[in-house]
């Protein structure tokens, strides 16, 4: 728990120095600033924290639409998916083989161009 706390704190101490601004105007959290520092004080930590939230909602809204869908296609095509799987799977399997059965010939013949090479050193 102690490492989550530390990034957190981090993260809080990063947004609050991010929060200063150089000549007055509006800093991240939308206070207005006077003298070249964010208006947000302590609050700005809980608005950094609520921040970091808002953006995992929204991303696990996400993931959960994402899911729904895959379902979907699932149920809908799962049945023509499975079988391009399987024709992919057996026509890349079938070229890992050629590709292995060529790699095997070519150390076949380089081994046998070696053996006849050093025989012919011997002479």
């Amino acid at each position: 728990m102690a490492p989550l706390y530390n990034i957190l704190r981090k993260h809080m101490e990063d947004t609050h120095e991010s929060c200063r601004m150089e000549g007055g105007g509006r800093c991240g959290c939308g206070s207005m600033s006077s003298h070249g520092q964010c208006g947000c004080g302590e609050g700005h930590h809980s608005h950094s924290v609520t921040s970091m939230y808002k953006r995992a909602y929204m991303d696990a809204l996400y993931q959960a639409q994402v899911e729904r869908v895959r379902k979907r296609i699932d149920a809908k095509f799962g049945t023509t998916l499975d079988k391009m799987a399987d024709a992919v799977v057996d026509s890349f399997g079938k070229m890992w083989q050629s590709k292995m059965a060529k790699m095997e010939a070519r150390q076949d013949l380089e081994a046998k161009l070696r053996m006849i090479l050093s025989e012919t050193s011997k002479l």
